[in-house]
């Protein structure tokens, strides 16, 4: 779980940081910066200080600089195509003979150059799917910006590449016009990516609510029921009251303990062996009579407890419905061990060490070793197959008369 809660921090982490950077192409067609060296790593991410070297060196090696800008650009607009290929030819051309250089990532270059390069009234100029032409003529402006402004009709690949075509254009009329070497930076103003906040919390475990018990304790054997709660079709009745002892029966090695609820009476009966003590059968009765048991038969040494998670159903062998006991532990005590106890004054009964019920066969142990032996007799099948493969007795003699077969011609 923290492992996934730091992956999902570090993810939108990345996507704010994806979302604050912006590809940048630098057009130097004059080649008056050699110094700048850019490594072009989409990993790699320029900060707005190197950048502002790189924009210090275009001033100081050039004497005008012209930024193209787009609204939104990204990496997925430099990689897009159609049937004609990539929109950006001129660029292309122009990374090829190593007069233009691709910056992947840099941290918001469009806010540094608007920072560096102010708006006047003459050098600001915008494109639009309409009017591609503009006029420029005075070239005593140290740096352009020229704005790409484009209807939603057109596709994005049209519009790159007349983006392209135009850019070409008016980098060389402001070269013709200008008096010294031209730079351009061709950028966008944001990153369209959609920053989308994700809360992530860990899900919530439920609390496990127990299951409510008591405890019932009479002079021979200590009760811990769970859940008890009683069936008719599709009703039930649950029984969280603790029952009252109401009879409770020793014979020379037998011991019987009735408890009563509301609506009927259960009734255990153990048995005792020298080396411990065997939880035999639970009876269901009604007004005093018998109309269902169930049959335990488990054998627990003394001064041991035993516990079991999995329900004990008695049915109603009357009507059909059923008592459960979800969850319980029981122990019976030796009667001369208690009337030792009783006479020295101490009567107090406590669970000892607790056995499980732990079932030797249940469905998921059945279903386990069904597929086993279905997969042992595939196996054992094969292999008696593989026994029974006949090996060839005869082989050819190189030096033997070779075998001729006549046949009449008619």
């Amino acid at each position: 779980m923290k492992t996934m809660r730091l992956l999902t921090l570090f993810l939108i982490s990345v996507i704010k940081v994806n979302a604050n950077t912006v590809p940048v192409f630098l057009l130097d067609y004059e080649s008056v910066l050699p110094h700048v060296v850019v490594e072009p790593n989409p990993f790699n991410k320029v900060d707005t200080s190197s950048f502002f070297d790189i924009i210090h060196e275009a001033i100081r090696n050039s004497k005008v600089v012209i930024m193209f800008v787009e609204e939104k650009f990204s990496t997925e607009d430099i990689s897009i195509k159609d049937e004609f290929g990539s929109p950006f030819q001129y660029l292309k051309q122009g990374l090829t003979d190593k007069k233009v250089m691709y910056l992947p990532k840099v941290i918001e270059p469009y806010k540094l150059l608007k920072q560096v390069f102010q708006h006047q009234k003459n050098n600001v100029y915008y494109v639009s799917s309409t009017s591609n032409k503009i006029q420029i003529r005075n070239g005593r402006q140290k740096h352009f910006y020229i704005y790409f402004k484009d209807s939603a009709n057109d596709t994005r690949v049209n519009t790159l590449r007349r983006h392209d075509m135009v850019m070409q254009e008016i980098y060389f009329v402001i070269r013709r016009i200008a008096s010294g070497p031209v730079v351009g930076f061709y950028t966008g103003k944001v990153n369209p990516v959609v920053i989308r906040k994700i809360n992530f919390l860990p899900p919530r475990v439920a609390a496990r609510k127990q299951v409510p018990g008591v405890t019932v304790t009479s002079t021979g054997a200590l009760f811990r029921l769970f859940g008890v709660y009683s069936t008719v079709g599709t009703r039930r009745s649950t029984f969280s009251q603790s029952p009252l002892v109401t009879e409770e029966r020793w014979a020379r090695r037998q011991l019987n303990i009735r408890m009563a609820y509301t609506d009927f009476e259960l009734e255990f009966t153990f048995s005792s062996k020298p080396e411990g003590w065997v939880a035999e059968t639970v009876a269901l009765l009604e007004w005093g009579e018998e109309v269902g048991h169930t049959k335990l038969g488990v054998a627990v040494p003394w001064d041991h407890s035993y516990i079991c998670g999995e329900p004990l159903t008695i049915v109603n062998t009357r009507d059909g419905s059923a008592v459960i006991i979800s969850q319980y532990q029981l122990q019976s005590f030796n009667s001369d061990v208690y009337l030792r106890n009783s006479s020295g004054g101490n009567n107090t009964h406590c669970f000892g060490p607790a056995i499980h019920c732990g079932p030797y066969f249940n469905s998921r142990i059945l279903a386990g070793l069904m597929v086993s032996f279905l997969c042992l007799g595939i196996l054992t099948y094969g292999v008696l197959i593989l026994y029974n493969c006949n090996s060839n007795d005869r082989y050819d003699d190189a030096q033997g008369k070779p075998l001729v077969i006549a046949a009449d011609m008619h």
